[in-house]
């Protein structure tokens, strides 16, 4: 309101500069053309000079008086007042055509100062018209004639007549009174007007805070929502993304400005035709797409289009709202695969028996025949095959049987970091690890529980890392790191330097007898994925080709157990 205040007074002030222009441009046009000075008395110049200067220190002062609004305007108006008095005085007095000037500072009033000020200025404007023409008329002051204005006075010209005094004084009581009511009259007029227009003001002012309160609103609101939300025009031309859309494609808008939504989304130069037909049947239109991140990463988006409309119905758009499928695809892939494995695993189970047996009295027979009959050469080494791939077999039937029944499941809190610290001790002594081969342990605790079968999740590591160091031939760092994820959760992680996975691999990493390696069976990881599906964790891969692996676990931390029990003693002795 102040800073509204400060404005209307600058306005004041030019306004002032562009009348005593207007004046003085008139009075010298007017007065070349009539080939006689209009309005050219010296006094006229000389007040014209006045206003200017006063203007001029007004607008120094002007921003010392900033605290006195009310003030600053009362000097200005009143100054205004005693500058078209004086305008007055040197154009004709009682028939000076320049009293209507009186209106200007009245109105002012009435829009700086209200009702009050506006009932004032006017008080003072009519006293101060009246005051000058009572002085002219009965010739207590002289009146300005010759060329220098436009004419002299009426009511001094009767006088000088030998006019009747009667006639002059109805002149002057009609001009005093037309006067009165004409400056009562705008002075109404002005401090209603301002008072509507400040009501008008307050009420714009408020609905701008209201609105620019609901725009920031809906502005939250929308970024907030961290699913995201792209609008594009009738072409299909991006318009608008929100945080969410942004953080899910890891681009910003400022990037895709003027981009077509169907070439992000690698779609094909019929998408938007699509989309607009599938429109016109329905309301909204579902659809699934992937598309790869500036990162590199792929993410499986569902989206939902709708048309964007304004007020009167009419399409401006399309609004396209979607989410990250990613995880869900992830955990449905996860539960599509164990109910392969589960079905895989009965029919496993039920083949190992059958063959098992057979297969022991075929072994222990070819042993007795070799022992007996003391082979060499060639029938020799024909025994020895198929000893050495009975073996074989025998090993395979038992990672089936592994696989289909792993045994009884204990599981107990357990600190993860002497059991990884344990195999790999293990793994450094045995076979598998070469020369060329390093392994660092990372732990960011120094106890790292989890409620874990300590033999099963054992052989979950034996299996893993065994894995890692044959994915590295060449040579290479397994990295193995352990933390505490939340007071639910702790976090493994297996990172090898080898020769890395491409998507496809990684689909079928779980299932059995899948194996990218020459030997083994393909069940070892497929073991793996099943001892963490009951530990009621998770296993998850990343990868890339030519850039390494990171097997990652998630397992229940055992503060969650304890928590669990301390939950349910409190409710017991409740």
């Amino acid at each position: 309101m102040q800073r509204e205040v400060q404005r209307q007074i600058s306005v004041l002030m030019i306004c002032r500069v562009v009348l005593l222009t207007a004046l003085l441009g008139s009075a010298l046009v007017i007065g070349r053309l009539l080939g006689q000075p209009l309005l050219g008395s010296r006094n006229f110049y000389l007040l014209v000079g006045i206003g200017y200067a006063l203007t001029i220190l007004y607008a120094l002062i002007h921003p010392f008086w900033s605290r006195h609004r009310a003030a600053a305007a009362g000097v200005q108006i009143a100054g205004d007042i005693l500058l078209i008095t004086g305008l007055v005085y040197v154009t004709g007095g009682i028939d000076s055509p320049f009293s209507l000037l009186y209106f200007l500072p009245v109105i002012a009033a009435g829009i700086l100062l209200g009702r009050a000020g506006a009932m004032t200025c006017a008080t003072g404007s009519w006293l101060a018209y009246a005051f000058l023409v009572v002085l002219i008329v009965h010739g207590w002051i002289p009146a300005i004639t010759g060329g220098a204005n436009v004419g002299a006075p009426a009511a001094v010209a009767n006088l000088a007549g030998g006019a009747e005094s009667g006639s002059v004084d109805k002149r002057l009581a009609f001009a005093l009174f037309s006067h009165f009511l004409g400056f009562f009259t705008v002075a109404q007029l002005a401090s209603y007007l301002a008072v509507k227009l400040k009501a008008a003001g307050e009420e714009l002012e408020e609905n701008r805070e209201v609105l620019a309160h609901v725009q920031a609103l809906n502005k939250n609101i929308i970024d907030s929502i961290t699913s995201g939300i792209v609008t594009t025009d009738l072409s299909g031309v991006i318009t608008f993304m929100n945080r969410g859309a942004e953080e899910i494609t890891g681009l910003r808008l400022s990037v895709l400005e003027g981009a077509v939504l169907g070439d992000l989304l690698g779609r094909e130069k019929g998408f938007l035709d699509m989309v607009r037909s599938n429109l016109e049947r329905e309301r909204r239109f579902r659809f699934d797409t992937s598309i790869v991140r500036g990162d590199g990463a792929t993410r499986h988006l569902g989206f939902t289009s709708t048309v964007l409309k304004e007020q009167r119905g009419e399409p401006l758009g399309y609004i396209f709202s979607f989410q990250d499928l990613t995880e869900i695809r992830a955990l449905e892939e996860e539960v599509r695969l164990k109910d392969r494995m589960a079905a895989l695993g009965q029919m496993a189970a039920g083949i190992a028996h059958e063959i098992r047996n057979p297969l022991a009295a075929m072994s222990g027979s070819v042993q007795i025949l070799k022992k007996s009959l003391h082979p060499e050469g060639e029938e020799g080494e024909l025994l020895d095959i198929v000893l050495r791939e009975s073996r074989r077999l025998d090993g395979i039937i038992r990672d089936f049987l592994l696989f289909a029944k792993p045994g009884r499941f204990h599981p107990e809190p357990a600190d993860l970091v002497p059991l990884l610290s344990e195999s790999m001790r293990l793994l450094r002594n045995s076979e598998e690890l070469a020369g060329r081969h390093q392994i660092e342990t990372r732990f960011e605790a120094d106890r790292v529980e989890a409620l874990v079968d300590a033999n099963m999740i054992k052989q979950v590591f034996w299996n893993l890392a065994k894995n890692a160091l044959k994915a590295m031939p060449e040579g290479g760092t397994l990295t193995i790191r352990g933390r505490v994820e939340s007071r639910s959760a702790v976090v493994v992680s297996f990172a090898d330097e080898g020769c890395g996975m491409t998507e496809a691999e990684i689909q079928c990493a779980f299932q059995p007898f899948h194996t990218k390696f020459s030997e083994g069976t393909g069940l070892g990881l497929a073991v793996v994925f099943r001892i963490v599906q009951e530990h009621g964790g998770r296993i998850r891969v990343k990868s890339r080709k030519g850039e390494g692996t990171e097997v990652i676990l998630t397992l229940p931390a055992a503060q969650s157990a304890t928590f669990g029990l301390e939950m349910a003693a409190g409710s017991v002795l409740a």
